[in-house]
């Protein structure tokens, strides 16, 4: 809820002295401030209305509140008495009210934490890139074994607990991440191509999300979009990683991953 402000003297005083001046630190929070001149509200040598943003974080909580300030200096010779009401209905012809949810946006600027590493299914097949757009698992030795894709394990906004973190898995130098896609009405993995300016982020769509759930060294992956679908991989030779809904039969749900180093 809104709080008028009372314009003391001190505080029209203050705005006088600082006339057209940006400034970004003072005694406390960060502030910014910045005049809008040329209203039909004003006669020719009016400075008119100064805004000052400041920004303030509450105990406790990542949200911040933005207090909205407006000085107006002329406003005391144009109104007699500058009434609250008399300045409510001039403000209503000037300022727009619009909510902005500020969360998401510091949740997208949050530092995005990663490491680079290497997945094989329990049964050794490694995982390479077939195709611009396809992971196939399948043994390598000797010097094949560099034809691996590394991936970039980002840990990213969601559910965690102790026995799951959420990650996003992105291919190390691409711009390829998995991804969790309906397709013709079956949940399906695919390598989605995103605009590297603007990921990796830590609040990633849901359908780059895994849950990343481990059992001694044993890892399996959990698409956050479609619970109990994890990425799977045949215990044939060289097919396609998939999206799987069988744990413990024929589909290999459990990797072991070795950490790379950047």
């Amino acid at each position: 809820m809104a709080v008028e402000p009372e314009f003391d003297s001190e505080i029209m005083n203050y705005y006088s002295n600082n006339d057209n001046e940006s400034f970004f630190e003072i005694d406390g929070p960060k502030q910014m401030k910045c005049c809008f001149q040329d209203l039909d509200l004003f006669s020719p040598g009016d400075k008119g209305i100064q805004l000052q943003i400041s920004h303030k974080h509450y105990k406790k909580s990542f949200k911040r509140v933005v207090s909205v300030i407006v000085a107006v200096e002329k406003l005391k010779t144009i109104l007699a008495p500058c009434s609250p009401s008399s300045l409510a209905t001039l403000f209503s012809f000037i300022f727009e009210e619009e909510l902005i949810d500020c969360e998401d946006v510091y949740k997208c600027d949050a530092v995005v934490q990663s490491l680079n590493c290497r997945l094989r299914d329990i049964d050794q097949k490694c995982l390479v890139l077939s195709g611009p757009c396809e992971l196939q698992a399948l043994y390598l030795n000797g010097q094949n074994i560099d034809q691996q894709v590394v991936f970039s394990m980002v840990f990213v906004q969601g559910e965690v607990t102790q026995e799951k973190i959420p990650v996003a898995l992105g291919l190390k130098g691409n711009s390829l991440y998995l991804s969790c896609v309906m397709v013709d009405g079956k949940p399906t993995l695919q390598l989605e191509t995103v605009d590297p300016k603007l990921y990796p982020r830590k609040n990633m769509e849901k359908r780059f999300v895994f849950n990343k759930l481990q059992i001694k060294d044993k890892l399996e992956f959990e698409s956050a979009e479609y619970p109990n679908w994890y990425i799977s991989t045949s215990q044939m030779d060289e097919m396609p990683v998939f999206l799987g809904n069988k744990r413990g039969g024929q589909d290999i749900t459990d990797f072991i991953m070795e950490e790379v180093m950047s």
